[in-house]
């Protein structure tokens, strides 16, 4: 992923968190990403049990190819698996528009 890519979606993925979670959740629940190479992994941020630190669930992952964004979600073993019903995307936040209305309800 070269720079520009990179700022851009850092600037997405701040604006996304935001304005995702409502403010009276913000000290229940959290949005979080990490970026690893051509990877951004969506996270779902949780206080642990005994409300001593917060942990992070993985939600969905988005891989930049040759052929745009492909989208990936987590099966009960913790694999990712390309979800073929959203087709690749050059276009990160509709991508993202498709994890967040979760119209496949695996998100």
């Amino acid at each position: 992923m070269d720079d520009f890519t990179r700022r851009r979606i850092e600037k997405i993925m701040r604006h996304y968190m935001e304005s995702t979670v409502q403010e009276q959740l913000k000290n229940q629940r959290g949005i979080g990403y990490a970026m690893d190479g051509d990877d951004v992994i969506l996270v779902e941020q949780r206080p642990s049990k005994d409300g001593s630190r917060w942990i992070e669930l993985p939600v969905a992952q988005f891989k930049l190819d040759a052929g745009g964004w492909r989208v990936y979600g987590l099966d009960s073993g913790g694999r990712w698996h390309l979800v073929p019903e959203i087709p690749a995307s050059d276009d990160f936040e509709a991508q993202l528009g498709h994890v967040t209305r979760n119209e496949l309800g695996i998100f």
